[in-house]
């Protein structure tokens, strides 16, 4: 056999453990999930896995962080923002589109990531500050830059940036957990909505 289709071989049967501890870990959770589960739905041999990963935490560990890095450009999108005269809409909008686009892409990390916060283990808190809690950061920090722009009043830059988060990523939860649930409009329709809703509230607009 040909050693240059090693690399392929390997990268293939990673990528297998990987899809498989994936759809695994979001239907059972961390504790729920066996590496023999993970095995036979990969269709792999279960020694395979130790191959690739030392044991059944660095695996999870490894899902968490290719998930972490997608969030680089949106963090970088945020200090450009928090840097620039764009007005919040835009900014906000978008903000809100990558974070829709993130849940369509991946809809099994939302699963993942509440099973992550219920099981309460090591890796959850990892996951939690390297990830959420970056985003709110930065997130907060466009805020209070808004703040000292005095384009908004005086407000807590990180309730504000968890005031924002919650209100998309509640709805993402809902539309993504919950087959019973309503079916809301597709588009940007609600982004726009909630965007609205967040820097105008409900009240009528000063003329």
């Amino acid at each position: 056999m040909s050693t240059s289709l090693q690399p392929v071989r390997i990268s293939r049967s990673r990528d297998k453990i990987v899809a498989a501890a994936t759809s695994l870990f979001a239907a059972r959770g961390f504790k729920g999930t066996t590496t023999r589960m993970i095995a036979d739905l990969a269709q792999v041999n279960e020694a395979l896995i130790y191959r690739h990963f030392p044991n059944k935490q660095g695996l999870y560990a490894a899902i968490i962080e290719k998930k972490i890095a997608t969030l680089i450009p949106l963090l970088n999108r945020l200090r450009q923002a928090a840097e620039a005269s764009e007005s919040m809409e835009t900014v906000l909008r978008e903000i809100a589109r990558q974070m829709f686009a993130s849940v369509k892409e991946d809809p099994q990390f939302l699963r993942i990531f509440y099973f992550s916060g219920l099981e309460g283990h090591d890796l959850s808190r990892m996951f939690f500050e390297a990830y959420i809690e970056t985003f709110n950061q930065h997130l907060r920090s466009y805020f209070l830059s808004k703040n000292r722009e005095g384009v908004i009043r005086p407000v807590d830059p990180m309730l504000a940036a968890r005031a924002f988060a919650g209100i998309v990523l509640h709805y993402l939860v809902v539309q993504t957990l919950f087959p019973e649930a309503e079916r809301m409009p597709e588009g940007n329709k609600p982004i726009d909505a909630f965007v609205d809703l967040f820097l105008y509230g409900l009240f009528p607009r000063p003329s």
